[in-house]
């Protein structure tokens, strides 16, 4: 889930500077989340509260997709960014990353960034440029969503 959170790249900083900052030592737990959040610029304890001391589980989907406009919903009660691929009638596609709010930043990437999502909010809309053919939800397939089948819409 880091990967999917903070990029792959910054995954491989993290490890590396872990590793030569506390190699011989006896590092905490909290050590590899300072070292995360100091290499990818990202807030993550919301993340490692989410992930280890709850049951919380992720679940998003794409509720609503009308005309350029298209309508996201979060199931479970864990929070995540959003990675989305669109395509659209012409055939050419656009990726989307929302990020959370709580994130006080964002994984370095080349989608499209849209305004961040509030935890207070179970649903998000956001519109695009062209008109919708697919919408995919998590195209990476990275994130741990327990059910996909409410992650793509395909236009009849």
């Amino acid at each position: 889930q880091l990967n999917y959170i903070v990029g792959e790249e910054n995954v491989k900083k993290v490890l590396k500077k872990y590793f030569n900052d506390f190699k011989f030592k006896h590092p905490t737990p909290n050590d590899i989340k300072r070292v995360a959040e100091k290499v990818s610029g990202i807030q993550l304890g919301w993340f490692l509260n989410e992930w280890i001391e709850t049951t919380h589980t992720i679940d998003y989907a794409i509720v609503k997709v009308e005309n350029k406009n298209i309508t996201l919903a979060r199931i479970g009660q864990m929070p995540m960014p959003i990675d989305i691929t669109v395509t659209y009638i012409d055939g050419s596609h656009e990726n989307f990353n929302i990020p959370l709010r709580m994130m006080l930043g964002r994984k370095p990437t080349n989608a499209t960034i849209l305004k961040d999502w509030a935890w207070a909010y179970p649903t998000y809309t956001f519109s695009t440029s062209k008109e919708i053919k697919t919408v995919e939800i998590d195209p990476s397939q990275l994130m741990a969503d327990i059910d996909r089948s409410n992650n793509k819409f395909e236009k009849e």
